[in-house]
C-alpha cells in the first residue's frame, strides 16, 4: 500500500528541488565527461571524470525516484487526467525535442544521413530507440502508466519483482522491455516510500551532526565500493545507489534552505528544461574548447563547459518564452486531453516546484 505524502509547508519540498538540481548537474556531467572521452584512469577528464564515476550507482537512480516521490497524489485522478499530465505530458517534449535535436546534431556534423529517405528512416528509428539523453523523457512516461496499472498490487509482490528487473537485466530485444527493469524499482520506491524519504530529510534537519557523520561513513564506502569496481555487479550497485539516494536526501535537506544553495535549488526547479536544453550547446562547446589553448586542462575545459552549457540550457529556457517559443518548454493547449480549466480541485492540487509543469 502505498504511504502518501507528508501533507507539509511548501518549505518541505526545497530538498526536493535541491536534490533534482545535484541530480542535473551529475547528469550533465556524466554527459561532459563522455564527450571529453572522460576515462578517469586516462585523467581525460579531469576533477569532472571522477566526480561522474563517484555518481554513478546513485545518479539515475535518484532521479527516477524523485520523479516518483508525489505521485501518490495524483495516480487515483479519472483515466483521462492522469494520461494527460503522465503520458501525453512527457510524449510530448519527447516527439518535439526528437525532431529538433537529432537534425541540428546531422547539421552540425554528427552522424549525418546521406538523403532524406535516410534522415526520415532516422527520425522514425529514434521515436522508437530514443536519441542521446531523450530516453529518460519516454521512459517516465512508461513508468507513470505501469505504477497506475499496478497500483493495486500488493508491495510485497511489486518490490521484489523490481528488484529481480534491476539485478537481472532483461534482454528481450525491445527497447521498452528492456529499459523498464532498469531503474522502474527505483520509480516505485520513490511512490511507495515516499513518506520514508520526507522522514529522512526531517531526522537529517534534526539531527546535523549524527546525518553529517553518516555522509562522512557513505562517502568513504561509495568511493571504495567505486574504486575496487564493486559496483559493476548489479546487487552492490542496488545497495550503492540506495545508499547515494539516501545521501542526496541527507545532503538536500542539510543546505537546502541555505541561500548559497539557491542556485542548486532554482536549477532543480527547471531540471527538465536544462536536461532537454544542454545536449546541443555541450556539443560544440566542448570539442570547440579541448580544440583551444585551454585544451591541455581538462579541468579546466571541464569546468568551463559545465557552467556554459547549463547557463545556455538556463537562457534558452527564459529567452524561448519571451520570444513566443513557449511551446519548447511548456505543452500547448491543443495537445492536452483535458484543459486547465476543466480539471477538478483534486486535480489542480499544488504540486511542488521541483515537478515538471502539466
Amino acid at each position: 500500500m502505498s504511504q502518501a505524502r507528508p501533507s507539509d509547508p511548501r518549505s518541505r519540498y526545497d530538498w526536493v528541488d535541491f536534490a533534482k538540481g545535484f541530480c542535473i548537474v551529475a547528469v550533465v556531467a556524466m554527459w561532459i565527461a563522455g564527450t571529453m572521452q572522460g576515462h578517469v584512469a586516462k585523467g581525460q577528464a579531469g576533477w569532472l571524470g571522477y566526480f561522474v564515476v563517484f555518481a554513478k550507482p546513485f545518479r539515475m537512480p535518484d532521479f527516477f525516484l524523485i520523479s516518483g516521490l508525489f505521485l501518490s497524489q495524483v495516480i487515483d485522478r479519472p483515466w483521462k487526467h492522469y494520461l494527460d499530465t503522465k503520458v501525453v505530458h512527457y510524449l510530448y517534449f519527447f516527439v518535439l525535442w526528437t525532431v529538433i535535436v537529432l537534425p541540428i546534431t546531422w547539421l552540425l556534423g554528427h552522424e549525418a544521413p546521406a538523403n532524406l529517405a535516410d534522415a526520415v528512416s532516422a527520425l522514425l528509428y529514434h521515436l522508437y530507440d530514443p536519441f542521446g539523453m531523450l530516453w529518460f523523457i519516454m521512459m517516465l512516461s512508461v513508468y507513470f502508466v505501469a505504477t497506475r496499472l499496478l497500483r493495486h498490487v500488493p508491495v510485497w509482490i511489486m518490490l521484489p519483482a523490481a528488484v529481480l528487473m534491476f539485478v537481472f537485466p532483461l534482454h528481450t530485444g525491445i527497447y521498452h522491455v528492456d529499459r523498464f527493469g532498469m531503474f522502474f524499482l527505483f520509480f516505485y520506491v520513490g511512490h511507495v516510500f515516499s513518506g520514508r524519504f520526507f522522514a529522512l530529510a526531517d531526522w537529517a534537519r534534526e539531527h546535523r551532526r549524527p546525518a553529517i557523520a553518516g555522509l562522512l561513513v557513505w562517502a568513504v564506502v561509495n568511493a571504495v565500493l567505486v574504486k575496487l569496481a564493486l559496483t559493476e555487479y548489479l546487487s552492490v550497485n542496488l545497495l550503492a545507489g540506495f545508499m547515494g539516494i539516501s545521501a542526496v536526501v541527507v545532503i538536500a535537506s542539510l543546505v537546502s534552505s541555505h541561500p548559497w544553495a539557491g542556485w542548486l535549488n532554482t536549477l532543480g526547479k527547471n531540471s527538465i528544461a536544462i536536461y532537454l536544453g544542454f545536449y546541443l550547446p555541450m556539443i560544440v562547446i566542448v570539442p570547440a574548447l579541448q580544440a583551444s589553448p585551454i585544451g591541455r586542462s581538462p579541468s579546466l575545459v571541464a569546468t568551463i563547459s559545465m557552467v556554459s552549457v547549463i547557463g545556455i540550457a538556463m537562457g534558452a529556457f527564459h529567452l524561448a518564452n519571451r520570444i513566443g517559443l513557449a511551446f519548447l518548454y511548456n505543452r500547448p493547449n491543443w495537445i492536452r486531453l483535458v484543459q486547465p480549466g476543466q480539471r477538478s480541485a483534486s486535480a489542480r492540487a499544488s504540486v511542488p516546484s521541483g515537478s515538471v509543469a502539466s
